[in-house]
């Protein structure tokens, strides 16, 4: 349900303290920015009143997982909590890397629209 949320608000582009390049081994002109998608976001305006309470409700929802992280760290022995642990690091997954679409299907579908006017 949570991943929705993703593709319904569009954040505004960040400035990042510590990108975490390693110069030696990356070059930041070699890393692939982000699309800007201007369709499919309902929500885009961060000064509007809905969208600061579904951004809320994503930091809510950050802060849940996290505490569920920090809780399945103390459990000891057995796999009791072996589909609690899946369910987090889905909720992880979903809280850090679902935004919008994909680049891979982004690009899928660009080839299959360009296919299907063909």
């Amino acid at each position: 349900m949570w991943s929705g949320l993703s593709s319904f608000l569009k954040e505004a582009p960040k400035d990042v303290v510590n990108p975490c390049l390693v110069p030696e081994v990356e070059l930041e002109s070699l890393i692939i920015g982000p699309l800007d998608v201007k369709a499919g976001f309902v929500l885009t305006d961060p000064d509007d009143p809905r969208y600061q309470q579904a951004h809320q409700h994503r930091i809510r929802f950050g802060n849940v997982a996290h505490l569920a992280a920090v809780a399945l760290r103390h459990i000891q022995g057995g796999e009791d909590h072996l589909d609690a642990v899946v369910a987090v690091v889905k909720a992880i997954d979903t809280y850090f890397l679902d935004y919008g679409m994909s680049r891979g299907d982004f690009t899928t579908l660009q080839k299959n629209f360009a296919q299907s006017r063909e």
